[in-house]
Formats: C-alpha cells, structure tokens, sequence
C-alpha cells in the first residue's frame, strides 16, 4: 500500500488514551488490510471515497462517505479492510481502549451494548450516513489551522465532541433503553434537532429563535429545547454562544481577520465581546492575533 505521509497524519494529545488520526488515504491498487483492534472504542468518520470490511467473520460491509463508523467491544477483535485504488479515503479517526473510557470518561461499554440491543460481552459495529454536523466536527478537524501545543489541546476536544454526538445518538435511539427522566425521541425528531443544530451553525451572525427554529425543523418549543439539550448537552442559547466564540477564535488564530471582524463575524458587538471571549478562553483576543 502506498500512503503519502503528507496527507495523513497521528496526533498524540493530551492524554495518551485518546488516539485521533486523520487524512487522505491512497492505495496504488485494490488489496485487502487485516488490522488488529484493541477492547474498546474505534471511531471512524469518513468524509470520502468508499470501502468494504468485515468483522469477526461477519458478512462483507461496504460504506461511503459521508459516513460513520463505531466499534464498542470489550475484547481485542480482527477487521478486514478492502480498499480500492479509484477510491481515496478522506476521513478521521478516534480510539480509547476500555480503560481509560471506563476510569476516565466514566462510560460503560457493556452499557451502551445493551442500549444498542446486543449482549454486554457482544461486540457492537453501527454503520450509518454522517449527518452536516459530523461533517462538520469532521472537516474542523482536518483543516484546523493551529499548531503546536494549542493543535493537540483543540483537535482532542473536536474528537471528543465528535465521539459523544455519536454516542448521544445511540442512547436517545428508540429501543435503547433510555433512563428514566431522558426524553424518548423518535427517529424524525433526531433528525430534526440535527437539522436545528445544522441551521445554527450556518446563521451563527444571526440565528432564528426558538420558535421560527422549531417551525422549520418540524418540532415544537418544548421538544426542541428539552432534545437539544439532552443530545448535545447544552442548551440553543449557550450552543449558539460557544460556537460563536469558537469562530472567531479560529479565525484570530488563523491571523486571517482583525478583531472587530471576527467580533462581527461571530454575532457580537464590539463592547461585549472581548469580555465573553477572555471570559471563554482565558485570553484576549487582541492578545491571540498578535
């Protein structure tokens, strides 16, 4: 297989138990790659290009981007990858053995596997289509333009947010077993509040309300805001904020914008927000330009 070691990259973060990678995969002709994988957590994002896999002598599965892949196994398993030379894979990967999901992050695997419908010692694989916002956590992390220290500490915090909107989905899945006091939502009401997250992030300099919000995604007030918060963990208003500031702190970081421009840009005005973004991220963002 040849790979150009330009176009794809690993990256050690802050904590050696989260492994994230990322590029443009290129093979010089169809093969197929046997990969041992670890107990615990495999993520893959593909933004492009298409392959077939299989698992623990399952069926042949093929995916193309954009799509999701997740592993959850409490023990080491074997994968087949085939991949083809007209195909090159533009994606992004996350891993955490069981440990350090269980010591670290508090999450049980045999948990989540029997929320998912499958026994606590039985592997679990989901394949599905990735909706804007994976996309999106996807191409921040391949086009993230910091560097050093700064790089690792944003990348690990786009891997997580990624890793847990993933996992949100398949807690709140009907049938998984949600606890008590979650709100059950269906599959269209999914859907729609990612389609609310999506419309967000593409008006973040003027956002809809609540209410024109819910009429454009086909929910009401109620279910909007109690399904925003418990599959993204926060609220439309704080989603909106934080995102805000993270726009402009990419492009202060960047150099691209002064910082009335990236003031503007992000929906604020001069006078509130180098408080919200020092208050946000510690620093001023004059301080962050220069």
């Amino acid at each position: 297989m040849t790979v150009p070691p330009s176009e794809q990259w690993h990256l050690s973060t802050v904590t050696a138990s989260l492994s994230i990678s990322g590029g443009v995969l290129h093979t010089t002709r169809d093969e197929a790659v046997m990969e041992q994988n670890e107990a615990g957590l495999k993520l893959v994002l593909l933004l492009g290009g298409a392959l077939r896999y299989s698992m623990q002598r399952h069926r042949q599965v093929g995916i193309a981007g954009p799509a999701v892949h997740l592993s959850l196994s409490r023990s080491p398993f074997m994968v087949s990858h085939c991949f083809h030379a007209a195909s090159p894979l533009r994606y992004v990967a996350v891993r955490m053995p069981e440990a350090a999901l269980h010591d670290e992050l508090d999450i049980d695997l045999g948990l989540l596997g029997r929320r998912a419908g499958v026994s606590a010692d039985t592997p679990f694989f989901l394949d599905r289509q990735a909706n804007k916002i994976l996309q999106t956590l996807g191409r921040q992390l391949l086009l993230c333009p910091l560097q050093g220290s700064l790089r690792k500490l944003y990348v690990a915090g786009k891997a997580l947010e990624l890793t847990s909107t993933v996992l949100a989905g398949l807690e709140l899945a009907p049938g998984g077993g949600a606890r008590a006091g979650v709100l059950a939502l269906s599959p269209r009401q999914l859907e729609s509040l990612h389609q609310a997250r999506a419309l967000l992030l593409d008006q973040l300099s003027s956002p809809p309300g609540l209410a024109a919000l819910a009429r454009q995604v086909g929910l009401n007030v109620t279910t909007l805001t109690r399904g925003f918060r418990e599959l993204f963990g926060c609220s439309v208003y704080h989603f909106v904020r934080d995102q805000r500031l993270e726009l402009a702190y990419r492009m202060l970081a960047a150099g691209a914008c002064t910082v009335a421009q990236a003031a503007s840009a992000s929906g604020y005005s001069d006078s509130h927000f180098s408080k919200a973004f020092q208050k946000r991220f510690g620093i001023a963002p004059r301080t962050l330009r220069r």
